[in-house]
């Protein structure tokens, strides 16, 4: 099976996801509300799709994000460690788990089958603020533009909290170069 490239622009609090062929697809903004971190996720139409609440669950030392869909159902995205390198989300009948990486890597896996892999590393792109993104389906781009908003909300230029690299998770299966 092929895998799709596509490309998320960073500007500031604003993610924007391209295809190769520099078709927009989703938008997204993060902002503070009320002392907390949102975001909101957009369709083409500039419809909000997902509304995103970031959480820190202070005596679990983790990450929380919840999520509301357009059809006001409620979604969590938790950490499931305190480095919070791997994040789950159940959605309907299918798991999704994020894992972040060295490099500034992250893989998305799919009921255990790796999905997506997004490469931060703006080293490596041609345009500074760009994450490359290589996607398994089409159809699952959504989610892991939902998945990406969710880890950059709040994020501006940051030093990792973690004391070293070996408390990230090491890539098992390399699709990118």
């Amino acid at each position: 099976m092929t895998k799709e490239v596509y490309k998320i622009d960073h500007s500031t609090n604003n993610f924007k996801a391209y295809n190769a062929k520099n078709i927009l697809k989703f938008t997204s903004s993060w902002f503070l509300e009320f002392g907390k971190t949102t975001s909101e996720v957009y369709n083409l139409e500039n419809e909000v799709i997902y509304e995103i609440t970031k959480k820190f669950k202070f005596w679990k030392w983790r990450m929380s994000y919840d999520i509301i869909t357009n059809k006001k159902e409620t979604l969590f995205l938790n950490s499931d460690n305190k480095e919070n390198s791997i994040f789950k989300l159940q959605l309907d009948k299918n798991l999704y788990e994020i894992k972040i990486h060295y490099s500034q890597k992250k893989s998305v896996f799919k009921d255990g089958v790796k999905i997506a892999e997004i490469n931060d590393a703006f080293f490596e792109s041609i345009e500074e603020n760009t994450s490359n993104v290589l996607l398994l389906n089409v159809e699952d781009l959504e989610i892991v533009f939902l998945l990406f908003t969710c880890l950059k909300t709040g994020e501006v230029n940051l030093k990792p909290l973690m004391k070293s690299q070996k408390e990230l998770i090491s890539i098992e299966d390399k699709w990118g170069a």
